[in-house]
């Protein structure tokens, strides 16, 4: 095995049966292809429907902004240094025309609720279990309970994806 493929096999489309299969056609069909850490996550069809249903329910784009938890995913995943994901968000917060330098200095932010979001990322992510009373007042002072639980879901998956990732080898493709 090569330091550079999944510690699994990545499925292909037509070892696929039922909703599995057509999660992966209609991928294709949209997008040209399937993520790699989809086509990993296939080796258990029942897991990967699953994840995937939870995955484009909680990165929709209503309560919070797509962009907003595309950023937060961004976050998460650089401060778990997973490679394929900071690629992933990169690329997807390219298309909401947010620049490097934006992403730089994302801590930075401009919007009070972005960076007010951010910093909860980043609480929730290192220590989850001790987050700062304060932090989560301003949260509940800011956002809704529907949002709090949104932006919560979106670091919780991109944590999962992130361990995911790491643990199975799925790194970014290679030029």
């Amino acid at each position: 095995m090569s330091p550079t493929q999944p510690v699994v096999h990545c499925v292909s489309c037509e070892e696929l049966h039922g909703e599995a299969r057509t999660i992966f056609d209609d991928l294709i069909q949209k997008t040209g292809k399937v993520p790699k850490w989809l086509q990993v996550m296939a080796n258990c069809e029942d897991t990967m429907v699953g994840f995937f249903s939870l995955f484009k329910s909680v990165m929709d784009n209503a309560p919070v902004s797509a962009t907003l938890k595309w950023k937060v995913a961004y976050v998460v995943s650089d401060i778990n240094k997973c490679e394929f994901c900071i690629g992933a968000t990169k690329m997807k917060l390219v298309e909401f025309n947010i620049s490097e330098e934006e992403l730089a200095h994302i801590d930075q932010a401009t919007d009070e609720k972005e960076k007010l979001a951010i910093e909860y990322a980043r609480a929730t992510t290192e220590h989850a279990y001790s987050i700062a009373p304060e932090l989560v007042a301003r949260m509940q002072s800011t956002f809704t309970d529907e949002e709090i639980v949104e932006i919560t879901a979106v670091i919780g998956t991109f944590n999962f994806l992130n361990r995911f990732n790491d643990a199975l080898r799925v790194l970014p493709e290679t030029k």
